[in-house]
């Protein structure tokens, strides 16, 4: 939201030992892949998002639609967060996380 919405540059550090599930690692993928998490907003969050980049937008000569606002706040977000992954050289773990991203 910071990177998106207020245009301030964030890190993400994520790091091995955080990873309760595998399906984080897919987000990430994901993250990495498109520059943004399917489903990670409520509709009524989207819609937030949006009106708080309007004039930003607006100022950039960007279309008003709900899609283009939406791609402003995407590409910002691209722009803006950086992605730190640290993980663990050591086991097998990391081998098969590899290979299966």
């Amino acid at each position: 939201e910071k990177s998106g919405s207020k245009n301030e540059q964030t890190i993400f550090l994520f790091n091995d030992t955080q990873i309760i599930e595998e399906s984080f690692l897919e987000d990430i993928n994901g993250l990495l892949g498109s520059g943004e998490v399917p489903n990670l907003f409520a509709q009524d969050e989207i819609n937030s998002l949006r009106e708080s980049i309007r004039s930003d937008a607006r100022a950039a000569g960007v279309e008003e639609t709900p899609n283009e606002l939406w791609d402003f706040f995407i590409e910002r977000c691209r722009s803006n967060l950086h992605l730190v992954l640290c993980m663990s050289p050591i086991g097998e773990a990391f081998r098969t996380r590899v290979r299966m991203f």
